[in-house]
């Protein structure tokens, strides 16, 4: 009787764990994505990052992506705190992703977003390599597998 209990009990008491630890995350967890970030392109040009400054249920961004002075592709970014918990939503090219990228973990180092579903990328990862650089990766999920990343660095917002 006593294993049956811990068998049951056991799975229930980590579900409660783990649906507590989403619960106690706040787009304030996230608050070193907001600012404007600049960096290298690899094939040449820049990638500008703006994020805003979190309020209770959303995070507002935007990229674009510069050669030779020319925008040649950009994304809206939202960063919602609902019920459900946190979730990245890109617009690449401005047509929201049929699939929403759910915080998965965030700490002091960083956060990553997944959406297993997604074709490509799999997850959205910000690295925070000092308080002015992070870099952005995505990637298929499978470590090792197909990635790209953007070093940023802080720079001054355009008034």
């Amino acid at each position: 009787m006593k294993i049956s209990a811990v068998r049951i009990l056991f799975p229930l008491i980590a579900l409660l764990v783990l649906a507590r630890a989403g619960e106690s995350q706040t787009l304030d967890d996230l608050a070193f994505l907001s600012g404007c970030w600049q960096g290298p392109l690899s094939r040449g040009g820049a990638i500008e990052e703006f994020y805003s400054a979190p309020s209770d249920n959303l995070i507002v961004g935007t990229t674009r992506y510069l050669r030779d002075g020319h925008t040649v592709m950009f994304e809206f970014s939202s960063i919602v705190h609902d019920s459900s918990g946190i979730v990245l939503w890109p617009y690449p090219r401005g047509h929201k992703s049929a699939d929403g990228f759910r915080l998965t973990s965030v700490d002091g180092h960083g956060a990553v977003f997944e959406a297993p579903e997604h074709d490509f990328p799999k997850r959205i990862s910000y690295i925070v390599e000092s308080p002015d650089v992070r870099i952005a990766r995505i990637d298929d999920g499978i470590d090792g597998g197909q990635a790209t990343e953007w070093r940023l660095t802080r720079v001054s917002c355009p008034e």
